[in-house]
């Protein structure tokens, strides 16, 4: 007799008492929070100050708030209170010109770093004031070269290089994006990685993460990187149908070391250690798409399968969580459609990018609610 569907059955039944249990640990840790979230700017439109599905976020040096909006292409910029202050770009594959803008990042000196996945699948490069500088593509994917060779497989197989999403600058003003290779229907993720690069667009290493199963690798949604050169990457399974797929964060302990001699390896060796996995319960996630580094250590972490917004101390415990309670209808294996949105003070739809001021203040680009929430520290 196959025991195997018995087992998965009780692993579910099981699920329902521990989400239980943890929904309602959740619940107490939010009212005993005295950070309130805010609607910091935004609605739905396509004027200023406006969105469609807000993305990613960085905070200047100055202090200003970015916002890269997936449905409107432009990027703009608000003041810590939420006032609109400039912006700049549109629809297009030319300089300056966007197509499924994904993700932002500023480098010490005030640059701006912008992430397309698809159209020209590049990433292009603004001065402070949003002066276009330059651009590039997949680094090294050239005729002839040792990553077009480690790559090349997945080409001829036809599969299809997702454009960059993910971005992080360090405080060395080392460029970090995260890649994708995708089936050609687009149905897995076959292979992602994390590129290393110099200011002037040079490929300096990688962490690869090739799927060697036949089955799928994990896509990476989301990095940060503190004033330690540490890196966080959220790791999610967005394919995984059942208990089977895994969503984590991994901390890249005190950043990479300099590989500029053999760029196309995976870095080795470097330490990590993963927090969470695929779950509704504290410190467990669904699909984190948008992580940051807090002043004193802290990772937020935008989780747009659960709709909930969690703050981890460095060593990945749980310190505060805001959205709605998942209750004993989330369950492991669970579609992340079911997870429970709202629109209130406090809830979350989709939420998908996340960014901390120097004082500690928190953003959450709330993404199905078309708004930017602020999240005040105590």
């Amino acid at each position: 007799m196959d025991w195997r569907p018995l087992m998965r059955l009780a692993r579910r039944m099981l699920g329902h008492v521990a989400a239980g249990i943890t929904a309602m640990r959740a619940g107490r840790t939010e009212a005993g929070s005295r950070q309130a979230p805010v609607i910091a700017c935004g609605s739905h439109g396509r004027g200023d100050g406006q969105f469609i599905e807000p993305r990613s976020l960085a905070i200047e040096p100055g202090g200003s708030l970015l916002v890269v909006d997936t449905g409107n292409e432009p990027i703009q910029r608000f003041s810590r209170d939420g006032v609109f202050q400039s912006g700049w770009g549109g629809q297009g594959t030319g300089p300056g010109e966007f197509t499924y803008i994904h993700g932002v990042a500023v480098d010490p000196s005030g640059d701006v770093y912008v992430t397309e996945t698809g159209g020209a699948k590049r990433v292009q490069r603004f001065s402070p004031s949003g002066r276009f500088r330059d651009a590039w593509a997949a680094p090294g994917i050239v005729s002839g070269t040792e990553f077009e060779k480690e790559v090349a497989p997945f080409v001829t197989a036809g599969m299809v290089l997702q454009g960059p999403q993910a971005i992080a600058v360090g405080p060395d003003g080392t460029i970090n994006t995260s890649w994708t290779h995708l089936s050609n229907g687009l149905i897995r993720v076959l292979s992602s990685w994390i590129c290393c690069q110099a200011p002037d667009g040079v490929a300096t290493g990688s962490i690869s993460k090739i799927a060697s199963d036949g089955g799928h690798a994990y896509e990476i949604a989301g990095l940060a990187v503190d004033r330690t050169g540490s890196m966080v990457i959220a790791e999610t399974d967005r394919y995984a149908m059942d208990d089977d797929g895994d969503s984590r964060l991994e901390i890249v302990v005190g950043g990479l070391p300099d590989q500029s001699s053999s760029p196309i390896a995976p870095i080795s060796p470097f330490a990590s250690f993963g927090i969470g996995r695929r779950g509704t319960g504290a410190d467990e996630f669904m699909r984190p798409a948008g992580v940051a580094f807090g002043w004193d250590g802290a990772i937020p972490v935008a989780d747009a399968g659960l709709n909930r917004v969690q703050k981890l101390d460095p060593d990945g415990r749980p310190m505060a969580t805001w959205g709605l309670p998942c209750g004993v209808q989330c369950v492991p294996g669970m579609d992340a459609s079911e997870a429970p949105a709202g629109s209130g003070h406090g809830e979350f739809s989709s939420p998908r990018g996340i960014a901390v001021h120097d004082d500690g203040t928190m953003f959450v680009s709330d993404t199905g609610n078309h708004r930017i929430v602020r999240i005040d520290l105590d």
